[in-house]
């Protein structure tokens, strides 16, 4: 009762955030909105929306779910400094799956999506949203090559010109989406900041047990890498054909292929460098608007007896040699997953089986504060790379309103968390207050451009097919 009445006091205590003009841009390494003010992405993953709206959560808490903890989702972040949600837009399990066959579109999950994009409109939060999944077996690659016919050899999902083509039609429909709350095409919204083409997608290459006897592994070839990276400019330059006003990025990790000079980067014993990305090389497409990384040294080092890591050491190599890499091709660079497993005896550095509700505060805060230091300094910074880095996006955000109701306290951080109270709410204002009202060079939307020599990546660029 007091979790609903907190709840409904903060939807009445609602004020909207900072707002934003236009869609959102790149300009001088920075994400900036339609009048040059500096937009800094800062906020939540939350990857079960849409199986809240449906009403198909499994195991779901006790606490009411549907439509309101998307209200709850949304009124939290505005009010709390978090202006950017990444949202998994399609199914996580064959619970809720958007495109159960090719082509054919549920529209029951469709109208939940729309719901989503409505709601974070009307709060002013931007989303993130990933057009497909790597992991899943809803909405994921694998249905995919299902439907090519290809599940013998998963690199076809990259070459194959039939298994492209359903995928294009996916983005096509997406972006053609007309929401029956709004009326407005997904592909004219500006509550939309930017797409991910696929969530961590890689070649089907785990080689913690083949390493390095991958050869015999066909998926884990370098050509595989070849074909993720011309599928991401096939992709990259598609989306942003049919779409002139979005940013486009691509959703993974950001690992190191083998044979670059980064490889050295790259977390583990080298199973890391034949996922088939290449974070040097995909991010060079002119057509993808900005970097992006995720951060997970604990599943990284996981069950690796042979390999010891400092944990702070290994924070700021992979973070500044992404911005190296970033600043280099003159993109922002985005930190757009990190979290910190705090119940799974498996999950590496400071992780207990079954820690008391102090020591998930004690492990996590310490975890999620260090990787906000980083963004302060970054954000602080004048001076290159470092100042690349502009925004930092937390996983995942718990829908409930009391704390370790629905995953344990395993890798959710709900509003009543100390996580989120102590380190991320202080952490994002203080951010936020760093943000440049007018971002040098950039020319206002919809203006004659100056004599001034920009380095803008305009999210609304058409590019040529």
């Amino acid at each position: 009762m007091k979790a609903v009445a907190a709840f409904l006091a903060l939807l009445l205590s609602f004020q909207c955030a900072a707002g934003y003009t236009g869609f959102i841009r790149t300009s001088n390494e920075k994400f900036v909105d339609d009048n040059c003010q500096e937009f800094v992405p800062l906020g939540m993953n939350t990857w079960l929306l849409l199986e809240s709206v449906v009403g198909t959560l499994v195991n779901p808490p006790t606490n009411p779910f549907g439509l309101s903890p998307v209200d709850f989702t949304f009124s939290v972040a505005a009010n709390n400094s978090q202006t950017t949600a990444r949202v998994f837009a399609h199914g996580i399990n064959s619970t809720v799956v958007l495109q159960p066959q090719q082509g054919v579109y549920n529209e029951t999950v469709f109208k939940a999506l729309d719901y989503i994009i409505y709601r974070a409109k009307h709060y002013g939060v931007r989303l993130i949203l990933t057009l497909g999944d790597q992991w899943n077996t809803a909405d994921s690659k694998i249905n995919f090559l299902e439907w090519g016919n290809a599940t013998a050899n998963t690199n076809l999902f990259f070459t194959s010109p039939a298994i492209q083509g359903y995928y294009q039609q996916h983005i096509h429909t997406m972006l053609n989406r007309n929401n029956t709350y709004t009326g407005i095409l997904y592909k004219n919204e500006p509550t939309i900041f930017a797409w991910d083409l696929m969530n961590e997608v890689r070649c089907e290459c785990f080689p913690v047990s083949l390493y390095p006897a991958y050869p015999t592994n066909a998926e884990c070839l370098p050509s595989c890498a070849d074909d993720l990276d011309a599928w991401v400019q096939i992709m990259a330059n598609y989306t942003k054909t049919n779409d002139a006003n979005h940013l486009v990025t691509i959703g993974y990790e950001g690992f190191w292929g083998e044979y670059d000079a980064d490889v050295q980067y790259n977390p583990g014993n080298g199973w890391a460098g034949i996922t088939g990305q290449n974070f040097s090389r995909n991010m060079a497409h002119q057509e993808i608007d900005f970097a992006e990384i995720h951060y997970w040294p604990d599943e990284w080092f996981a069950n690796q007896e042979d390999i010891t890591y400092d944990a702070a050491q290994f924070l700021t190599a992979w973070f500044t040699q992404h911005a190296v890499v970033a600043n280099n091709l003159r993109k922002p660079l985005l930190l757009e997953e990190f979290g910190k497993a705090v119940n799974n005896s498996n999950s590496g550095n400071g992780v207990q089986a079954n820690p008391k509700v102090s020591d998930v505060a004690y492990i996590r805060d310490t975890y999620f504060s260090s990787v906000y230091a980083l963004a302060n300094t970054s954000m602080t910074s004048n001076t290159a790379p470092m100042n690349t880095l502009r925004g930092a996006m937390w996983w995942q955000w718990d829908m409930t309103y009391s704390p370790f109701v629905y995953d344990g306290g395993n890798l959710e951080v709900s509003y009543t968390d100390s996580t989120f109270q102590n380190v991320i709410e202080p952490s994002s204002a203080f951010l936020l207050s760093q943000a440049q009202p007018t971002v040098a060079t950039c020319t206002k939307a919809n203006q004659p451009a100056t004599t001034t020599t920009s380095t803008a990546t305009a999210g609304r660029r058409l590019m040529t097919a």
